[in-house]
Parts: C-alpha cells; structure tokens; sequence
C-alpha cells in the first residue's frame, strides 16, 4: 500500500468513525503499514559523493575550461607583433602600363619594437589572470562541498523524521487499541477512541511532507553530482554526535590564511599591482625599424634603413598615460578595501558556523543524556497509567508528542552539527582534521 492509500484510508477511518463505524477493526488497519521512505541503492558516504562532485560538476567542468583559455594569454604578451613587408614603385609613367619602365623598385621589412620590460610586464598581469582563474574554481569548489554537505545531511534528516514519525505510528496503533478495549468496556468515550485516529491522521500528514523534503533534497544533491534528478541514494551515512573543535581563534587564523575567496581577493590586489607597472611602463617609447632594398634599374641599386621612436611623454598625450596608470592604481585600492571587508566577513562566518556547532554538540548531549531518557519515561509512565485507568486519554497524547519530539529535535540537532561542521569549513576554506 502506497503512502498516498494509507493517507486516505486514516482520512477515510477518521470519517466512517464520526459515522459510529466500529473503531476496532478500523484502527487496526490505520496502524499497520510499510515503511514510508524507500531507501533503494548500496550505502552511500558523503565522501564519495563530495570526490564525484568536484570530478563532475558542469560548474566546475566550466571554470577549469576557463582557466585553460587564460593559460594561453601570457605567450601572447611575451611575443612581438608580426613584421611587415613592403613593395614600392617609384616614378611610374602616366603614359605607360609596362611596370618596367619605371626608375625604381623598392622592397622593404619592418618590426615594432615595444620598449624594455613592456612585454614582460603584459605578461604578468596575464599570469595573474590565470590565478584569478586558479582562483575561481577554488571558490567554486568549497561552495560545491558545502552545498552537497547541506544537502546531504538534509536528505538524511528528512528520511529520519519519517521514520521517527512512523515509529510514533506503532505507538499511537498501541494506544489506539487500548482506547477502543476501554470504550468497548464502557470505560471511556467515543471522543477519547477517536483522538489516536486524528492523532494518526496527523503523523502521516507529517511524513509526507518529510518524504517530500527527502525528495527535494535529493534532487538537489543529483543536481550537483550532475546525475538524472531521479536518481536514487542509498543509506546515509551517520552525522557525528560530537566532534572535537580548534579554538575559535585559531580557526580564525586558519581562515585568514586558507579561505579561497580571501585568496582571490589578494589576487586581485597583486594583478591590479602588475596592470599598474605595465601602464607606467607605457611611459617608455616603443620602437621600429625598417630595412629595404632599392632597385633602379638605370642606376646603381641602393639600400634604405629607418628607425622610428615613440613620444609618449608628448604635452598632447602624456594625460592619457597618467589616467590609465591612476586607473590601476584606484584598482588596487578597491581590492584592498575588498580583502578587508572579506577578511570581516570571513572572521564573522567562522565565529557563526562555531557557534552553531557548539551548540549543536550541546544539545546533542543533552537530548540524548537527559531530554530523551526523561520522554520516554514519561511515556512508560503515561501508558501504564492509562491502561490501568489511572490517567486520561490527553496525558498519554502529550507525552507521546513530547516523545516524538525529543527524538527529532536529537537527530536534528545531530544533522545541524554537520551542516554548522561543513560552514566552518567552508569559512576556513580547508577540512578540519
């Protein structure tokens, strides 16, 4: 029976109980069911999934592409213009077509010459364009782990959920039997036999909305691995219940040091420090040179050089050099306010994702120590008193939903510490050991 069927067959025992319907041969149809989320597939770690992802991600895929076209720039910089060459004749007739006539030909080759350090100066703000590049995927890269890291944990406490829900199911058929041996008795009212049926109606409208967070995070994480949407995840892995933390301030450092974006931002710094060199380098006159051959054909041959030389420093173009060198340098300075603000920003994402984690651990502890033990006595207690006809139906219904509770707020608190675990290193831009 799908989870759709067993939905409407509890909606269609809720109403066919308001119709005095028997409830006894009803509820213990509503109780019996298949297990809700269907894990198909072998088990599945995140680690497999985080090496798939940087093989396969089409983003990533991208960024690499783009890192080879700027491998290609600085050999373009480094080399010289393509020379020139040149035919000339000189003194043709009007009153001829014979280019024989003529008094001389010339034949001439030419190369510019950019002036000294020019080139290589070209070329290492091109090499900084490929640490930019180098740069990107880096980015890219910590934002793709964290991402299937948040997913994945997400997929896993969603599955949990209904499966905690479900096995709140058995509990409430149990009680449900109870309710209905006490109302067949003359021991309680029809309200109190029909409240597990609203109860289970419930429950498994909760469990189809976590199937449906299952499924979206799945698609997600499919997404990110590049496979068909559909396709289907095995077992999860476990999420930690503790885990040994740095001192903040030395994850503090760590990022400072490592953190990918923190890393572009320098390179930006140190590429707008190379355009400004080049553009002061313009300053410097460029160069050519030409060299010909003069044929003339009633006259000795002869040779002809020329060498001509740049002016930059002109009155009429000197302000053209000046602002392009104040533009790099104006750069340079909105890269290093940019570093900053990403170094405050990075300082807060680690102390947040800390704080997150601290507290994930904390809860953790006390929900599996104290919150959950203290539930389920609770409950123990709850139902013994109820079968025994010590305590009412709604005693038993709040300390089964202070069960469930606690149950899900322990494997939330377990998927959190995981999610706050892959933000921490996301900030700091490396996995902690």
């Amino acid at each position: 029976m799908t989870r759709s069927v067993r939905v409407l067959a509890v909606a269609g025992f809720a109403m066919a109980f308001v119709s005095v319907v028997t409830p006894a041969v009803r509820a213990q149809d509503v109780h019996r069911h298949e297990p809700s989320t269907r894990v198909e597939g072998p088990p599945v770690s995140l680690d497999s999934l985080l090496k798939e992802a940087l093989d396969r991600n089409p983003d990533l895929a991208a960024l690499r592409d783009q890192v080879a076209v700027a491998r290609q720039r600085p050999a373009q910089e480094r080399a010289l213009m393509p020379p020139t060459a040149e035919a000339q004749i000189w003194q043709w007739p009007i009153n001829t077509l014979n280019p024989a006539n003529t008094n001389m030909y010339m034949f001439m080759a030419g190369q510019d010459l950019p002036g000294r350090g020019k080139r290589d100066a070209r070329a290492a703000v091109a090499e900084k364009d490929i640490a930019l590049a180098d740069a990107d995927v880096d980015v890219r890269s910590r934002q793709i782990v964290n991402d299937i890291t948040q997913a994945y944990f997400a997929l896993f406490i969603a599955r949990k959920a209904a499966e905690v829900h479900l096995a709140s199911v058995d509990l409430l058929g149990e009680i449900a039997d109870a309710a209905q041996a006490r109302y067949a008795a003359g021991r309680s009212s029809q309200q109190d036999a029909l409240k597990p049926v609203v109860e289970l109606s419930r429950l498994h409208n909760d469990v189809i909305m976590h199937d449906q967070e299952a499924a979206l995070a799945a698609a997600k994480l499919n997404a990110l691995l590049n496979r068909p949407l559909d396709a289907p995840f095995g077992p999860l892995d476990e999420p930690p219940e503790d885990r040994a933390l740095p001192p903040v301030a030395e994850l503090q450092t760590l990022a400072i040091a490592r953190q990918p974006e923190l890393q572009r931002a320098r390179v930006e710094i140190a590429r707008g420090e190379a355009a400004v060199t080049s553009a002061r380098l313009d300053r410097k006159p460029d160069y050519s040179v030409q060299g010909g051959y003069q044929l003339m054909p009633d006259q000795t041959d002869g040779l002809m050089v020329k060498v001509g030389v740049t002016w930059p420093n002109a009155p009429w173009s000197r302000g053209r050099i000046d602002a392009k060198v104040a533009e790099e340098a104006a750069t340079v300075v909105a890269a290093r306010s940019r570093e900053r603000a990403m170094e405050t920003m990075v300082r807060l994402a680690v102390q947040e994702a800390y704080l997150r984690a601290t507290g994930a651990q904390a809860r953790v502890s006390l929900l599996k120590t104290t919150i959950m033990p203290q539930a389920e006595q609770l409950f123990d207690v709850a139902r013994t008193s109820y079968q025994s006809d010590r305590a009412d139906f709604q005693s038993i219904l709040e300390s089964e939903r202070s069960l469930l509770d606690a149950r899900l707020d322990y494997y939330r608190a377990r998927a959190e510490l995981a999610q706050a675990i892959g933000d921490l290193e996301r900030a700091i831009g490396s996995e902690l050991k």
